[in-house]
């Protein structure tokens, strides 16, 4: 009896370990650890951290506004003099591949597997914007080669390879986002809310943009024709991130003068003479009142053998204006890329003959593009219009529509610090003249290489640098 006992009690145990185990597995999964990931949930990602370093006031607000003298600095003035903080170079070249190139190719992957090709589409076109930034801070960079696992010290690719590279992955962005095939989750896309129609119109203004950038390095004119009627139409177009009220979901120039009490950063005299010799209604809208309730910009540097604030020169805190309040809200959006800018660039085109329209076209594509920018300000209607009627604005000749489309671009991109110092490499227009007491003798024309690469790619590296006759901030870059 004891041993049947036994066997019986080693049969039931056996049993009931057998039958606990089953389904074990999927008993124990973590709910708050999937194994699985939507491919629209890395769309936010990429989107934030491209415009938060643009937006950045140690990126591209030192490296931008400021080199393209939009802003100045009455303290801490060493970015503003050209020398840069090497670890805020790294961080750009790092945010775009790590963060937004990186985080972008998977979310391609990921569509492609659940067959959303409106997905994939704003995946390259994410994608796209990650290299084009840091083909036109850098020059050669890897592309051909970048973000594959199995290559560790990539190829710094030519230029012009990276571009066509970029505005091919803007065509299949486009190619992919006209068919509407599948959805973009609204509350993923902090551009758009999830239409796909508006990421169709950017993906081409975009490359609108792109061919704009290289066209005096090869003809351009048979591709910008076919984008037209194809891209953004309004104000309501602009691809433009909008941000919440408080940190760390605030504009990172109120999160850094306002929130971090950052004032030094203020208005730069350049500016101010030139929207005051317009008449420009946007110049109240871009500065603040100093202490004595006037509006007052100071020159490009200073710093190194004058000392910073500067009674004896008045170029103080109270004396130099700030910000104006609407760039120092924290919901200010993040602009990617604007009706305003892209009138401007389609103006141009067809000044320079590269689309139909001639002066004519132009000067309405001209006054489109002043005017969405001055409504993006909030500037009345009323002086709106006696701003675009007076006759000083108007152009009639090829060469004073160069001259003029450009400047009304650099006044458009006010807070846009990288877009305006990239526009200004372009175009030169309007006339800088180098920050005083700065360590070079031009204003920078591209960005350091990361820090790591001499050490970590450095075949890569030397081969890249020695394209553009070295890594030195004013190397050129093909297109300039």
């Amino acid at each position: 009896m004891k041993k049947i006992n036994i066997v019986l009690y080693t049969l039931l145990s056996f049993i009931l370990i057998t039958g606990c185990d089953r389904g074990f597995e999927e008993l124990n999964v973590d709910p708050n650890n999937s194994t699985a990931v939507p491919a629209h949930l890395l769309l936010g990602g990429p989107q934030r951290i491209f415009i938060n370093t643009m937006y950045g006031m140690q990126l591209g607000g030192d490296m931008g506004a400021c080199w393209a003298q939009h802003w100045s600095k009455v303290q801490y003035n060493d970015e503003a003099r050209y020398i840069p903080r090497r670890g805020n170079i790294d961080a750009i070249w790092n945010n775009m591949y790590a963060s937004v190139i990186s985080e972008s190719s998977a979310m391609f992957d990921l569509a492609e597997a659940e067959g959303n090709n409106s997905l994939k589409g704003a995946a390259l076109v994410m994608k796209a914007i990650g290299f084009q930034t840091l083909v036109d801070f850098y020059g050669p960079v890897p592309f051909t080669e970048a973000i594959n696992g199995d290559i560790l010290q990539p190829v710094y690719d030519d230029e012009a390879v990276v571009y066509e590279g970029v505005i091919k992955l803007l065509t299949d962005a486009a190619a992919l986002l006209s068919n509407s095939d599948g959805t973009i989750v609204a509350s993923s896309d902090l551009f758009y809310g999830g239409d796909v129609s508006k990421w169709y119109k950017l993906a081409n203004s975009l490359k609108f943009r792109a061919l704009m950038r290289i066209s005096s390095t090869r003809s351009v004119n048979a591709e910008l024709r076919s984008l037209m009627g194809k891209m953004f139409t309004s104000n309501d177009d602009s691809a433009q991130l909008t941000y919440l009220s408080a940190a760390p979901d605030a504009n990172p120039i109120w999160e850094t003068v306002v929130d971090g009490n950052r004032p030094e950063y203020k208005i730069n005299s350049v500016l101010v003479d030139i929207l005051e010799d317009l008449n420009d209604p946007r110049l109240e809208v871009y500065a603040g009142l100093n202490a004595d309730d006037e509006i007052v910009g100071k020159p490009s540097g200073f710093g190194a053998q004058t000392t910073l604030p500067n009674e004896g020169l008045g170029y103080t805190y109270a004396n130099i204006s700030p910000l104006g309040d609407f760039y120092l809200q924290p919901t200010l959006p993040g602009v990617l890329l604007s009706y305003s800018q892209l009138s401007l660039l389609i103006a141009e085109a067809m000044n320079e003959g590269f689309v139909s329209g001639g002066i004519t076209g132009s000067l309405d594509w001209y006054k489109k593009g002043i005017t969405a920018n001055l409504e993006f300000n909030g500037v009345a209607s009323g002086d709106a219009l006696a701003y675009l009627n007076q006759a000083s604005l108007n152009y009639a000749t090829k060469a004073d529509a160069t001259e003029k489309i450009a400047i009304q671009e650099w006044i458009a991109l006010f807070g846009q610090g990288f877009e305006t110092w990239t526009e200004w490499r372009r175009n030169k227009i309007p006339a800088l003249t180098p920050a005083t007491e700065a360590i070079l003798t031009q204003i920078p024309s591209r960005l350091f290489y990361p820090t790591t690469e001499p050490s970590l790619n450095k075949t890569s590296y030397d081969a890249g640098a020695s394209k553009i006759n070295g890594d030195e901030l004013t190397s050129p870059l093909f297109w300039q």
